[in-house]
C-alpha cells in the first residue's frame, strides 16, 4: 500500500511516522476522530511508532473535545490488546461484507463516548451502554428526518425494549412519547407518528 495514494484518497487527516528520513507507519482517521487505518511496517514494530501515531491522534481530538474512535477485526487480537494501552474498551461490534464474505469489527472507544463513536463508524450489533451491552435489531428500523432509528434491546433471546439508537449521530438519547414519536436529543432526528390522534391536528 502506497502512502501517497492514501493520501491523496484521503477525506480525514493522515500523518506519517517517519525513522532516519523513511516512512515507517501512518494513520488516518475522519473528520468525526475515527481511525480508519493504521499501518506500520513489519520491519518497524514494536519500535514506538504505531504509539507514537495513536498518542498524536489521541491528543489532538482532545483539544478540540472529540472522543476517539477505532474499528479493528475482531480476529486480530494483538491489534486489539495494542488498543487498551490508550484506556480505549470495546464498546460494540459492526458487521461488514467485504468480496461476498462477512466480518466483524469491534469498535473501541472511551465507553463514555460509545453511543456516538458506534454511529460515526456505522450502525452497529451491539453497543456497551453504562456497562451493560445492548443489541441492536436492524431488521426493524424505524425512518426519521435525518436518518434510522433502530430498536435496541436487552437481551437477543427475549428482545426486552430498551429504547432506540439514531443512526445519524449514533446516539442513544432518543425520547418516545404516546404518540409513537421519536426524538433524538442530541441531533433533532425526529420520527413523526404514522397516525395522528386529530386532536393534535
Amino acid at each position: 500500500m502506497r502512502v501517497d495514494a492514501r493520501i491523496g484518497d484521503a477525506d480525514g487527516r493522515l500523518y506519517v511516522a517517519e525513522h532516519e528520513g523513511a516512512p515507517v507507519g501512518f494513520v488516518e482517521f475522519d473528520a468525526d476522530g475515527v481511525v480508519r487505518w493504521l499501518h506500520v511496517d513489519l520491519d518497524a514494530r514494536g519500535q514506538g511508532a504505531g504509539t507514537a501515531l495513536v498518542k498524536h491522534v489521541q491528543a489532538e481530538l482532545a483539544d478540540r473535545g472529540d472522543p476517539l474512535g477505532v474499528r479493528v477485526l475482531q480476529a486480530a487480537g494483538e491489534g486489539r490488546g495494542f488498543l487498551e494501552r490508550f484506556g480505549l474498551t470495546e464498546v460494540g461490534t459492526v458487521s461488514l461484507t467485504f468480496d461476498e464474505e462477512r466480518f466483524t469489527e469491534v469498535v473501541y472507544a472511551d465507553e463514555t463516548s460509545a453511543p456516538r463513536v458506534a454511529g460515526v463508524v456505522g450502525v452497529p450489533e451491539t453497543l456497551r451502554v453504562d456497562g451493560e451491552t445492548l443489541q441492536v435489531d436492524e431488521s426493524e428500523p424505524v425512518p426519521g428526518t435525518e436518518g434510522l432509528f433502530f430498536p435496541v434491546s436487552e437481551s437477543t433471546a427475549d428482545r426486552s425494549p430498551w429504547g432506540f439508537v439514531c443512526s445519524r449521530c449514533g446516539s442513544t438519547a432518543v425520547a418516545a412519547d404516546g404518540l409513537d414519536r421519536l426524538v433524538c436529543d442530541d441531533c433533532g432526528n425526529t420520527h413523526l407518528a404514522d397516525q395522528w390522534d386529530e386532536a393534535y391536528l
